[in-house]
């Protein structure tokens, strides 16, 4: 507590401490005593204070320290620093001079402890009333504090400081579990609330004292901008909070770190207003993506037929008008490329229909994604051209190159291949093997038409032939078989005619010889005859 022992002895009036002597004082001490013994309370009223003939005696004991006694002498002649002492008027900020003796360590060591406590009390007042001006003017008489009570000074704006961002970290806590009182509706309410809590106007006048806590208070700014973006995907607020964290005066080389997260939350701020004002539009292409995931679920069910769903979502959209949309529309886009990439990749593990995934991602490739996208998707066009070459035959059908070929559909032949043959004595060894060869059930249906022809023009020739042979009175038997002759030639006509007229191959072992499943071993000697001895 400051008690100036001139003031309260009545010695305000002297000009010179040296004319102050100990009989001086021990006379103006009994007179101070006498008032406090006849007052009614028995204290001396000192600014608001009470104090005892304890509190005055401990006083004047400095009185015996020349330089104090200066000092004391000083501060009664200055009188707004000695009645901010006494009683923490701050008229004192008004207009502050700089005299001489603060220049004076002594002086500095002398008041610090005095000054200290009220200049804290002050300085706490102002920062929470967000008044820059006085909080300017109150850190200018900073001067007289030494750097031993810099803490005292300071200590109630720190601790101001350091429950603020105790509390802006424990929403930021609870947004991330999901425990917070605030949502998508007032969510917003947080940007006023870190204005109230660090004035920028203020903060930036505090001394380097709290740029340690500055930092700390940018940090946990950045933390709330990152879980609110995070956890509601409010990008204004984000941005708002980041703009404010940036007009905070952060030294060192934090800055450009905050710098650089502002770019990315604005970058998808202005998107999303973008998005917001193109709504209607990005509501389209989302029917679209939509679409486009029911399908991925109808062939992974085998619901609907593969090819049918390429084609569907082929004639779905028009790609030049996916891909003349703007900026905004990229996210959309990206996600349509990804999700028809999905879609060949489901008929392919799904269906095993090669062409239409091949002809699916096709389409995906076509579609302005960016970089990393159309690589995924050009390295799946490959994989799948690799299979298509490798697989063909197998999982198109060879005979229409068009459908998948059923299970119960397929041709099977048993091929032969030479191993030994001796003339002497006549001997042949041989190996065969039962290859089943794929096929659709449509193609099936029309090589059994031809089949039916076949048999038909044969039999019927080979009566006709008969009929002929007999009519002429030729041998019956040679009739028969010019007449079988005729019929196979003209059966054969018909089977090729009848595939010919669907669009397919026929199934004659002409045909069969160049399928790629049969190429490579009719080209190693194999053959559909078997070898006789």
């Amino acid at each position: 507590m400051y008690v100036n022992p001139l003031e309260i002895l009545g010695l305000s009036n002297a000009t010179d401490a040296t004319s102050i002597d100990n009989e001086i004082i021990k006379k103006a001490k009994r007179k101070l005593f006498a008032d406090i013994d006849l007052s009614d309370n028995g204290v001396f009223e000192y600014y608001g204070v009470e104090l005892t003939k304890g509190n005055c005696e401990k006083a004047i004991d400095d009185l015996t320290n020349n330089d104090f006694k200066e000092y004391y002498l000083f501060l009664t002649h200055n009188k707004q620093l000695n009645e901010f002492l006494a009683s923490g008027n701050e008229a004192i900020f008004k207009n502050f001079k700089q005299e001489s003796i603060f220049k004076l360590p002594e002086f500095v060591k002398f008041i610090s402890p005095y000054f200290a406590p009220k200049f804290d009390k002050a300085l706490l007042t102002a920062f929470e009333n967000d008044n820059a001006e006085l909080t300017k003017a109150i850190l200018n008489t900073s001067s007289l504090i030494t750097q031993a009570d810099l803490n005292s000074a300071f200590k109630s704006v720190s601790n101001n400081i350091q429950n603020k961002i105790a509390e802006i970290d424990q929403i930021t806590k609870d947004i991330k579990n999901e425990e917070s009182v605030y949502d998508e509706d007032d969510i917003e309410e947080l940007v006023e609330l870190v204005k109230e809590h660090f004035p920028t106007n203020t903060l930036n006048c505090l001394p380097q004292y709290f740029q340690s806590q500055i930092l700390k208070i940018a940090t946990s700014i950045n933390r709330l901008s990152n879980s609110i973006l995070d956890a509601f995907d409010s990008t204004q607020v984000s941005y708002d909070l980041m703009e404010h964290l940036l007009n905070i005066n952060i030294g060192g080389l934090d800055r450009p770190t905050f710098e650089n997260n502002l770019k990315i939350i604005k970058k998808r701020n202005d998107e999303k207003i973008e998005q917001t004002k193109n709504a209607p539009l990005l509501k389209k292409w989302a029917t679209v993506l939509l679409t486009i995931r029911d399908a991925i679920k109808k062939v992974e069910d085998k619901t609907t037929n593969s090819n049918e769903a390429y084609q569907n979502i082929k004639d779905l959209f028009v790609l030049s008008e996916l891909n003349s949309l703007p900026s905004f529309a990229d996210e959309i886009r990206t996600q349509i490329g990804y999700s028809i990439r999905s879609l060949s990749i489901a008929i392919w593990n799904k269906q095993n229909d090669i062409k239409s995934a091949l002809a699916t991602i096709n389409l995906a490739i076509q579609i302005n994604v960016n970089k990393d996208a159309k690589e995924k998707f050009k390295q799946d066009q490959t994989e799948l051209s690799e299979l298509e070459k490798k697989y063909r035959g197998v999982l198109v059908c060879h005979f229409c190159d068009k459908n998948t070929p059923d299970e119960n559909s397929k041709i099977s032949k048993t091929i032969y291949k030479e191993t030994y043959r001796s003339n002497f004595p006549r001997r042949v060894k041989f190996s065969y093997v039962e290859v089943e060869i794929p096929r659709c059930k449509n193609c099936q249906a029309v090589h059994s038409k031809g089949s039916e022809k076949y048999w038909i023009f044969l039999i019927g020739g080979i009566v006709l032939g008969a009929l002929i042979g007999a009519m002429i009175d030729e041998h019956f038997i040679i009739g028969g078989l010019i007449g079988g002759a005729i019929g196979w030639f003209v059966g054969n006509s018909k089977e090729s005619g009848i595939s010919s007229k669907e669009g397919i191959k026929d199934a004659s072992e002409s045909t069969l010889y160049g399928h790629p499943i049969l190429y490579q071993r009719m080209k190693e000697g194999w053959t559909f005859s078997k070898p006789n001895a």
